[in-house]
């Protein structure tokens, strides 16, 4: 008798997106080289000495401004883009944009004392009923025309499962992320994962505030028992997936899209149960209100949790749940509600072989943190755009390997892969951009800055990740990670969207 250990099951086929290199520089970057350097040599044969170093230096300035990335081919940036970014903080600061304040000593209008800052200020909510009578909150955003749905989800935790049905979880799970392709409406979808190691104090306080003094004593003595039996520290965690269609690619009208979006609800909520969500429900605007102010708050926690046990309801809408004031002058750090936060980047998937547990330390309740929320960005390839791109990435992978005075191992599994991620397009397989953030909220204090700051890199280091900082855009970043559907890249600029082109 043998004794016979079951295979893990690894999965994806993971690509880079980013133009492929040469030396560092991409296509675009050696024609701009030769360019200039046949141009020199034109000029010198007719005596423009000066004007031909000058070509020269050009395109040398144009590879190093914006073609040469710093800091990795995945999360690095041109120095175009750092100047760009912190010429945008330092002038957002200067116009009073990076600070924000509700309430009474607000200036804004007095229909928007506590309405949300920054990129969500145009939020709007429609209400309804889906199909089985379910109440449900979309949120319109006028300015870029996008209807986005909030689906709150309660997964039961790896540790509680049979390997076999995490396997099947994960195939569901794929299956739904394929699904997002063919729909041609949808802008794209996050799952946001919201987490918290909460002292076990303030809610047993809470217990013995709430006891009624003419209680039986019995009863009086088992709920001060209860709650000393209590661990003490207890973990808290949020699941929400987000899906953001484009109005007009559902309807004439908002109405129309709203129709559109009510009717296709009940098949998401099915899909993400079969993934392994648990009890997937639409959220309301009461339900992400709270959410979205303990991300402001992490105080607020306990107090909707006692309010819920005591059958009480804050009564918020989502609209209205803005912070008490938001600072994001501050490189890298965002200050909000008496505490402070700052958001990690991550542009390309695990270098490591992928299994359902390989990021399991970064979604998981951490200490240093008074709340990690880790974002996952999923932007759908239509079927007839996914081909091409597929084919393009077989052959950068070809050129950068065949640029090398000798293949390695590397090269050659990123050929095979190229080839593998090709064939299974052709059979019909779907492809997804991935992007990632990874927002952490700490004290308001240097020790906790840095004791955050490094427990941050050291979960990134050990699931093999690439990231970078958001640095002068912290407060957009950390409105990104909300439960509230900001694609990032619907809020490119023009220029942006023309750079990310030719480089």
């Amino acid at each position: 008798m043998t004794d016979q250990t079951t295979q893990r099951v690894r999965f994806g086929v993971w690509l880079p997106t980013t133009r492929a290199t040469l030396a560092g520089l991409t296509l675009p970057g050696w024609a701009v080289l030769l360019g200039g350097l046949i141009l020199m040599v034109m000029m010198f044969t007719r005596g423009w000495f000066g004007a031909g170093f000058v070509a020269f230096l050009v395109a040398v300035g144009f590879n190093l401004m914006f073609v040469l990335r710093f800091g990795g081919d995945t999360t690095g940036r041109t120095l175009a883009s750092m100047i760009a970014s912190r010429a945008s903080g330092k002038s957002r600061t200067r116009r009073g944009e990076a600070s924000f304040r509700s309430g009474l000593f607000s200036t804004m209008p007095a229909d928007h004392l506590t309405t949300l800052p920054g990129i969500l200020a145009n939020t709007q909510e429609i209400s309804g009923t889906d199909g089985f009578g379910r109440p449900f909150t979309l949120l319109h955003n006028p300015r870029i025309k996008t209807l986005t749905a909030v689906l709150s989800c309660n997964p039961d935790g790896t540790d509680m499962q049979t390997q076999p049905t995490i396997d099947i979880s994960v195939v569901n799970y794929g299956g739904w992320i394929s699904s997002l392709s063919h729909d041609p409406a949808l802008a794209g979808a996050t799952m946001v994962v919201e987490s918290a190691l909460r002292d076990k104090g303030p809610l047993v306080e809470r217990i013995i505030s709430d006891l009624d003094p003419d209680a039986p004593e019995i009863a009086r003595r088992h709920s001060l028992e209860a709650g000393e039996q209590l661990p003490a520290r207890y973990s808290e965690v949020s699941t929400w997936a987000t899906l953001t269609w484009s109005v007009p690619a559902l309807g004439m009208s908002v109405e129309d899209a709203v129709a559109e979006v009510a009717a296709k609800l009940p098949y998401q909520v099915e899909a993400l149960r079969a993934a392994g969500g648990g009890a997937v429900s639409v959220a309301t605007s009461k339900v992400l209100a709270e959410a979205v102010r303990v991300a402001y708050n992490p105080e607020r926690s306990a107090e909707f949790a006692s309010d819920a046990l005591r059958g009480q309801s804050s009564g918020l809408h989502v609209t209205e749940a803005g912070p008490d004031y938001f600072d994001d002058s501050a490189k890298r750090i965002c200050q909000h509600d008496g505490v402070a936060s700052m958001t990690a980047l991550v542009l390309a998937p695990p270098k490591l072989q992928i299994t359902e547990d390989t990021m399991a330390p970064l979604f998981s309740p951490a200490d240093r943190f008074l709340r990690k929320r880790v974002a996952i960005f999923y932007r759908p390839v239509s079927p007839d755009k996914a081909v091409q791109l597929v084919q393009r990435l077989d052959a950068r992978a070809s050129t950068a390997a065949s640029a090398k005075a000798r293949e390695t191992a590397a090269d050659r599994a990123l050929k095979g892969k190229a080839k593998k991620l090709e064939t299974e397009v052709v059979e019909g397989a779907a492809v997804t951009r991935f992007g990632m953030a990874v927002t952490v909220t700490f004290e308001p204090d240097n020790r906790a800055y840095k004791d955050a700051e490094l427990k941050l890199k050291s979960l990134l280091n050990s699931s093999a990740l690439s990231y970078r900082f958001c640095d002068y855009d912290a407060g957009p970043s950390f409105h990104t990670t909300l439960p509230l559907g900001v694609l990032p890249w619907l809020h490119e600029t023009t220029v942006e969207a023309a750079m990310k082109g030719i480089v």
